[in-house]
């Protein structure tokens, strides 16, 4: 009865403290939030030995309709009775809050847990949202009544820590939301602390630290959490990290962590992870594949079309951004469609932009004739292009061969020439690329060499053979 006693008094004391600070800076905030559907949470977690126990409030909500989407694994879905009015907009079966004045609304479920906690846990995503609405701010507190010890990791900036007699108990609060939480046994004291990072473990160097805080700082992420765990298995999480590399080794780990904060990137892909904050601080970081990537892309536009995109990208904050979503913001600025970052999720490709005009041979749309731009030339597929012209089209290791009834061709895979019907031609740049297991002609060598009139408006390319005879 007495450790009841010290943690009800604990938690009021802080929590009254935390809240008038909290709702002061959400005073002096603007007003434009509020119309973004944004609001503030407040999660209460008990752990104890077969389930984690959920009691989520949701402050600030404005009078419209949200709907509550509960964690896959949660169970007990209720409403929580905190005041005479925390539930009142409720509805029946506490999945939804419905249209109301009342700003304030509660809900408690739980998570079961499978075995016993032993050396470490991650729950996943086991936090209620609201749909179509997010929370500006977020304060955690956990309490375990289990007395397995050890620590918790959220990303969440932590506040502080009380060990009692069979309870411990730890708060956190910083801006955005949480997404994950993490235990393990052992446990590392706080370093370093600073505005956007925090670092547990047995020592780290100050200035290190500092400049990972100040590069964090200069992107204007979330606070993020890492955890240097020399005997720990890596784990990565939206706002965490667990690592075994050393200070020195953080940079890209600790930038790239800080981005996901900042958007809601899937784990799955990596490659956009790296490229948006490639993009971000103007350096490449990740892979030597993602840095291969970043400098293509880079290379491929103008520096007004890069700084355009660095805006954009900008714009996105706090948004989902996959491969084709970047691919979008790319296209645009570029001025014409890419699927160059989701190509390069499946295997090296270059930065290639697509024109989508529908391509006409004979009055008939070749809907499979890609025509794309790469080093600002315009290319077309050759085996489909000219196959459809009287060509037969195959290649080895050293020469492409492209021939008809009448004419030969023999174009050199190693040197800029080409051979027709015997004779050699010399060409000042090789006229193809080998781009996708495919290899596309340059548009002037299709003129040139094939004899090709190519007319383009609006919306479709018009091809056709001046020696007569129609394509095939």
């Amino acid at each position: 009865m007495k450790i009841t006693f010290r943690i009800v008094g604990l938690l009021i004391i802080m929590n009254s403290v935390l809240l008038y600070m909290h709702y002061s800076q959400l005073a002096d905030a603007s007003g434009s939030s509020e119309k973004l559907s944004r609001y503030v949470q407040e999660i209460e977690v008990i752990n104890r030995a077969d389930a984690i126990f959920i009691t989520h409030h949701f402050h600030n909500l404005d009078e419209g309709r949200y709907e509550i989407i509960y964690p896959a694994e949660s169970r007990k879905h209720a409403c929580f009775l905190e005041t005479e009015s925390s539930c009142i907009r409720m509805n029946e079966n506490a999945t939804a809050i419905l249209e109301g004045e009342h700003s304030r609304q509660s809900i408690s479920y739980e998570i079961p847990i499978s075995g016993t906690l032993e050396s470490r846990k991650l729950f996943k995503e086991p936090f209620a949202k609201l749909r179509n609405a997010k929370p500006d701010s977020t304060i955690l507190h956990v309490t375990d009544e289990s007395g397995i010890g050890g620590m918790w990791i959220s990303g969440l900036p932590l506040v502080g820590t009380k060990k009692m007699d069979m309870v411990d108990y730890s708060m956190f609060k910083g801006n955005g939301t949480v997404s994950d939480l993490y235990w393990q046994r052992k446990v590392y004291p706080e370093a370093y602390r600073g505005d956007r990072l925090s670092i547990f473990a047995d020592s780290i160097d100050a200035d290190v630290a500092e400049q990972l805080n100040g590069d964090l700082k200069d992107l204007n992420t979330r606070h993020i959490s890492v955890v240097l765990d020399p005997e720990g298995k890596p784990l990565q999480s939206s706002r965490f990290i667990i690592t075994q590399l050393k200070a020195t080794e953080l940079s890209d780990l600790v930038l790239e962590r800080g981005v996901r904060s900042m958007y809601a990137i899937s784990e799955r892909e990596q490659l956009v992870a790296s490229l948006v904050t490639s993009i971000s601080i103007d350096t490449p970081t990740g892979t030597k594949e993602a840095k291969a990537v970043f400098e293509s892309m880079k290379g491929s536009l103008t520096e007004e079309q890069y700084e355009i995109l660095q805006s954009r990208l900008t714009e996105k904050y706090g948004e989902h951004i996959d491969a084709s979503i970047l691919d979008e913001l790319i296209g645009e600025v570029a001025g014409w469609k890419t699927s160059f970052v989701q190509k390069n999720t499946e295997g090296s490709y270059p930065f290639v932009l697509e024109d989508t005009r529908t391509v006409y041979m004979n009055g008939e749309a070749q809907e499979d004739v890609q025509v794309i731009i790469m080093d600002k030339q315009t290319l077309y597929p050759a085996s489909k292009l000219l196959s459809r012209n009287g060509y037969d089209v195959s290649a080895n290791e050293s020469s492409i061969y492209i021939e008809s009834e009448e004419e030969k061709f023999r174009f050199s895979l190693r040197d800029p020439f080409y051979v027709l019907n015997e004779k050699r031609y010399e060409l000042r740049e090789k006229p193809y690329a080998f781009i996708g297991n495919e290899y596309y002609f340059a548009e002037d060598a299709l003129r040139r060499i094939f004899h090709l009139s190519i007319q383009k408006n609006e919306d479709t390319i018009v091809v056709k053979s001046l020696l007569g005879g129609e394509l095939k």
